[in-house]
Parts: C-alpha cells; sequence; structure tokens
C-alpha cells in the first residue's frame, strides 16, 4: 500500500512538471530571443557602418577614374581600374555571406513564429478549460493571456515575412553583382586595348554597382530599424512574462 501512495504521488509530480513545462518554455524562449535581437542591432550598426563606408570609397575611386581618364594619365587609370575590380570582387563576396545570414535569420523566425504558435493553442485550450472549471477571474485572466500571445504571434509573423522578403533582396543583389563581374571580365580584354564602347560599358557596370552598394546600405538601415521595433516588441513580451510570474500562472 505504501508503495502504491509513494507511486501515486511520485506521478502527480512528474504529470504537475509535464505540465509546467510548456509555460515555464515560452520565458526562456523570449529571453533567448531578446539576447539574440540585441546582437542583430549591434551587427546591423557594424553592418550599415561598413555599408556607408564601402558607398564612399567607390565614389571617390571612381572620381579618381575619372580625373586620371581626363588628365590622359593612363597608368594611374589602369591602376585604379583594377583597385575598383578588386573592391567589386570583395563586396560580391560579402553579399554571399550576408545573404547566408538572411537566410540564417529567415529559420530562426520561423521557429519563432511556431514557437508562439503552440502559446497560442496552449492558451485557447486554457481558456477553454476555466471557462469550464473556473471562475470569472480566471476566464478574464485566460482571456488576456490568449489576446496577448496572438498579438505576439502576429508580430512574428510579420517579422517573418520582412526576413523572407529581405532574404529575396539580398538574393536578387547577390545576383547582379555576379552578373556584373562576368560581364567586366568578359569585356576586360577590350578595355585594355582601350577600345572606347567597352570602356563606356566598364564605366556604366561600375555605376551600376555603385547604386547596387547604396541600396544594401540602404537595407541595412531598415534592417536596423526593424530589429529596435523587434527589440521593444521583446522587452513588452518580457514583462508579460514576469508579470505572469507574479500572478502564479
Amino acid at each position: 500500500m505504501r508503495r502504491v501512495t509513494l507511486w501515486t504521488i511520485g506521478l502527480g509530480i512528474a504529470m504537475t512538471a509535464i505540465a509546467a513545462e510548456p509555460a515555464l518554455a515560452q520565458p526562456r524562449q523570449n529571453a533567448r530571443e531578446g539576447v539574440q535581437n540585441e546582437r542583430e542591432i549591434r551587427a546591423d550598426r557594424a553592418q550599415l557602418a561598413g555599408d556607408m563606408a564601402d558607398v564612399r570609397w567607390l565614389e571617390r575611386a571612381l572620381a579618381r577614374l575619372d580625373r586620371a581618364h581626363a588628365e590622359r594619365r593612363r597608368r594611374d587609370e589602369d591602376r585604379i581600374r583594377k583597385e575598383i575590380r578588386v573592391f567589386l570582387r570583395k563586396e560580391t563576396a560579402e553579399a554571399r555571406r550576408d545573404l547566408a545570414q538572411d537566410k540564417r535569420e529567415v529559420a530562426r523566425s520561423v521557429q519563432e513564429r511556431e514557437s508562439e504558435r503552440r502559446e497560442v493553442v496552449r492558451d485557447a485550450r486554457e481558456l477553454e478549460r476555466e471557462r469550464a472549471e473556473g471562475g470569472r477571474g480566471d476566464v478574464n485572466d485566460a482571456r488576456r493571456d490568449l489576446r496577448r500571445d496572438v498579438r505576439d504571434l502576429r508580430d512574428d509573423r510579420r517579422d517573418l515575412r520582412d526576413d523572407v522578403r529581405d532574404a529575396g533582396a539580398s538574393k536578387r543583389r547577390l545576383e547582379r553583382q555576379k552578373a556584373i563581374l562576368a560581364e567586366l571580365r568578359r569585356i576586360q580584354p577590350d578595355v585594355r586595348r582601350r577600345i572606347l564602347p567597352a570602356m563606356n560599358r566598364e564605366r556604366a557596370l561600375f555605376d551600376e554597382f555603385l547604386r547596387i552598394a547604396k541600396e544594401d546600405a540602404r537595407e541595412s538601415g531598415r534592417e536596423l530599424m526593424e530589429d529596435r521595433g523587434e527589440r521593444r516588441e521583446d522587452i513588452r513580451e518580457r514583462l508579460d512574462d514576469r508579470r505572469e510570474r507574479r500572478e502564479g500562472r
């Protein structure tokens, strides 16, 4: 009899722990998201500063190229042209890494959305249980928790759409940068022979790459603003978690 009683008590404790696990998992998830978002904000700041520096470098290099060409300083012109080509290859390599990072952010946003979706399902079940068993106050609390998590789920879905859009834009920029490099390689023999149409085309491709670099910098600025918005959401969610713990939920 004693063994049965102890086993029953142990089973009850285990079941209580299992029931509490989803409630404890979400605050931990929210805390992890907050830490991750702070890292992303720091990375975005550095990325934006680097992108702006790259734009300024390319603008200055193209101005030096034009001056050397106008002044018929062919040796300087060839040297500057080579520096620009090296710079464009480096930028394209960085664009590949940026796209890989964007894809990782999409995967993380999918995880956050699914975690919040599970939380909404749990809240909906809790509300139904309180309606059947609890008092009016418990029902109101459960309804408030459900509304709050539905709002968070809506935010996570919006964040995922933003990340998917960012990854798509990064991919398009990278593909165009790769195409520019390929065309520059094709016309390089004619540029070396000073064939005017090839030189004009090279200059136009340099300008197009500069426009892409400026677009990339604007995108980095927008991502920084989005991550700051997500930080505000994370702070609100952690405040909600603390409020629930104070209420003993």
